[in-house]
């Protein structure tokens, strides 16, 4: 078992030395460097004023006039406090043992 695993690794070893070619060492660098151009910046001859905030800040909106009472009932209704049951009187009462108006 040995001598064929021994065997099949020297053959392997063998085929991948066959297989090497010089053509990899003799690679060339076909890039060209683009021509380097001598640009002339123009500068203003004044330096430029340093930037300022000038901006004015909006005013801001009054608030909407509304009266206090108004105000909590606005409060009450958004939070679901201003929910009515509906009103249960003698009529609507349904009638069993416990009410003792059985009839």
């Amino acid at each position: 078992m040995r001598k064929i695993a021994f065997v099949a690794l020297i053959g392997a070893l063998a085929l991948s030395a066959c297989g090497k070619k010089e053509e990899e060492a003799s690679v060339v660098n076909n890039l060209v460097e683009p021509p380097v151009e001598n640009v002339i910046i123009e500068e203003p001859d004044t330096a430029l004023p340093m930037p300022s905030n000038n901006a004015v800040a909006p005013t801001p909106a009054a608030p909407p006039s509304v009266s206090e009472q108004q105000q909590i009932l606005d409060d009450a209704d958004a939070t679901g406090m201003t929910a009515r049951l509906p009103d249960m009187r003698d009529d609507a009462q349904p009638a069993d043992e416990a009410s003792g108006t059985e009839e």
